[in-house]
């Protein structure tokens, strides 16, 4: 199986590095498991242990390093060693070299993965646990050799300050969110959190669509909704067309026109729904392959675990472990949708980790945590009348009769609530929320 290793490129960057004292700082943050050979190994281990004494690295100082680990004989000797500086023809394609032993060293990671996985599947192992081993080693994320010394990041902090250049964030288009957060940036987890039919699905869904909006890549795992019924609500948003209009097929000319209008604006490739996939090794996968800037998750606790013999509480940690680390190894943007926590009886204001369903690891993992509060509760309308117009328009009472009115027509009075900001501020106000067409109105 030798298309799983190249000597040559091995031999080459030892040899670079014996050529040129500077070819080390190129090739110090690699593990001496890129190479195949033993003897480079061993080699290659021994050049780190001298640069990082601050001893220069030629054939003089490696071999007197190789003699004193009792090494010299079993790599080859000095013949060997001299032998290697004679065959690199430029020492400037070096990264071409360190690509070439990266890629090769992950065809072997692969291939013994495939191996184990094999094996464990022979002796009756848990195919999930098994699987999730098997993901975590073969993933194929591209690797960037990076210099990772505080001196090195502020430098780029500082080139980037020098530059101009605005931080890369996403707004999600809702008042309340963006002044809290000033949009959402890559590597954050969000966790949306809602009871049932208050709009957690509708929020991710419009978010997603501002992101699209805005040039962005987005992927929507959905396991609450097919993805005919996500895209037909996507449709409903951004036409206004009543839901049982919709669903009798009473389309006006007008009607027609926006339907068609919205489904030109959004017949893109950029955006995916898959409601198919349940497992967290499925949405590597599939982060592989479409490389999303934004991720939905609808939602966390309706995912397949990895070890179905732990506890309830420990699945759904682990599950949302998952997700941060993904926003990390990806550099993007994860929503995870959640239910909330039974509080007993009452409609009480959600707040705290208490209230994520399941797992309060939820909360903890999460670097923005956003609740949905359907208002009901006579002190909460208290506090909403004296924040609201409501107080300029009229009493409490013809504030609860509004309510009334709205709720015969499918439409909440809700609070959104930004409870958890790690890098930021966090509030609350009051909207409108029309399931029918996903809407999110200010209460004006």
């Amino acid at each position: 199986m030798n298309n799983i290793y190249n000597t040559q490129a091995e031999q080459t960057i030892l040899g670079a590095i014996l050529l040129d004292k500077n070819i080390i700082h190129e090739v110090e943050s690699l593990s001496s498991d890129v190479f195949y050979n033993e003897a480079h190994k061993v080699i290659f281990n021994r050049m780190l242990e001298l640069h990082k004494k601050g001893v220069v690295i030629d054939i003089i100082t490696l071999i007197d390093k190789l003699k004193f680990n009792d090494e010299l004989e079993a790599i080859g000797g000095i013949a060997y060693l001299t032998s290697l500086s004679t065959i690199v023809p430029t020492t400037t394609n070096i990264k071409y070299y360190i690509k070439i032993v990266e890629e090769l060293q992950q065809k072997r990671n692969i291939v013994q993965a495939s191996y184990r996985l094999i094996e464990d599947i022979r002796r009756g192992e848990d195919i999930n646990t098994s699987l999730n081993t098997f993901e975590t080693v073969t993933d194929l994320k591209e690797k960037i050799i990076t210099d990772s010394t505080l001196r090195s990041i502020m430098t780029n902090i500082f080139d980037d300050l020098n530059s101009g250049k605005k931080i890369d964030k996403l707004k999600t288009g809702i008042p309340v969110i963006d002044k809290c957060t000033n949009g959402i940036a890559k590597g954050e987890l969000v966790t949306i959190g809602a009871n049932s039919g208050v709009g957690k699905s509708a929020l991710a869904i419009k978010i997603a669509i501002n992101s699209f909006l805005k040039g962005k890549k987005v992927l929507i795992i959905s396991r609450e909704m097919t993805k005919e019924q996500v895209a037909e609500r996507i449709i409903l948003s951004y036409t206004g067309i009543s839901k049982k209009k919709y669903e009798d097929r009473n389309f006006s000319d007008e009607d027609w026109q926006r339907i068609v209008k919205t489904m030109e604006a959004f017949s893109t490739d950029d955006i995916k729904i898959d409601d198919s996939i349940s497992t967290i090794q499925g949405i590597k996968k599939e982060l592989r392959s479409f490389k999303p800037d934004v991720l939905v998750v609808d939602y966390v606790q309706l995912l397949t675990p990895n070890s179905p013999k732990d506890s309830r509480e420990r699945q759904v940690a682990e599950l949302s472990r998952e997700l941060k680390k993904i926003t990390i190894d990806y550099g993007i943007i994860v929503l995870q949708l959640t239910q909330l926590a039974e509080k007993g009886t009452g409609n009480y204001r959600p707040h705290g980790e208490s209230y994520t369903r399941e797992s309060r690891a939820i909360y903890h993992d999460s670097n923005i945590v956003i609740y949905i509060h359907n208002v009901t509760e006579e002190k909460e309308l208290v506090q909403a009348h004296n924040k609201t117009v409501f107080k300029e328009k009229g009493s409490l009472e013809d504030m609860k009769a509004t309510l009334e009115r709205f709720k015969e027509s499918g439409t909440k009075f809700i609070e959104l609530i930004v409870d958890k900001n790690r890098s930021g501020e966090v509030g609350s106000n009051y909207y409108w929320f029309k399931g029918a067409d996903l809407g999110y109105y200010p209460v004006v």
